[in-house]
């Protein structure tokens, strides 16, 4: 969550500045990218009954960085796209995610949901602040280079996952 928020806050200073100088309108506009994650909820929800947790998870966390590559070019014609890509593998990875839990945790299941929200939320308020700091010294590439250490340490976790030894219900 703290790189879908970082790549949101920051995305639109990038498009307001130069060359493109897009309007407020314009870029505001661009959270209709958002309904990408309504789609891919679903369709990698059905992929990961399909092909497991473990691995639709991290394929998802390498679809946002590839979106994040896209966000570095310099055509807008490329930029979007990319936004939509990254919004895609995000909700993909949060849907996979999210449901685990519950899968996951042998008893006090309401909590260890409630620790996964809590981090989720504590993960976007900090990475989408720390994110300006980017911002300020590096620009959209600071904000990259930023967003891509968190990826990282996504795949460092699913990498983790991978390693646990599977149960009935992470199949189910």
């Amino acid at each position: 969550m703290g790189s879908f928020v970082t790549l949101f806050n920051y995305i639109g200073y990038r498009l307001l500045a130069e060359p493109y100088h897009m309007s407020q309108a314009l870029v505001g506009l661009l959270s209709v990218v958002y309904l990408a994650g309504i789609y891919s909820s679903a369709k990698v929800g059905t992929l990961a009954d399909r092909y497991g947790r473990r691995t639709t998870f991290w394929v998802s966390i390498l679809v946002m960085a590839a979106g994040l590559v896209l966000t570095l070019a310099p055509s807008v014609a490329v930029i979007l796209p990319g936004m939509v890509l990254f919004t895609f593998g995000f909700f993909g990875a949060h849907s996979v995610a999210s449901s685990w839990i519950g899968r996951r945790a042998e008893r006090a299941k309401g909590q260890a949901s409630s620790l996964y929200l809590f981090a989720y939320y504590v993960g976007s308020s900090v990475a989408g602040t720390l994110g300006g700091v980017a911002w300020t010294y590096g620009g959209w590439n600071g904000v990259g280079v930023f967003i891509a250490g968190l990826l990282l340490a996504a795949l460092f976790v699913a990498l983790k996952l991978a390693r646990l030894p599977s149960t009935a219900r992470d199949v189910a």
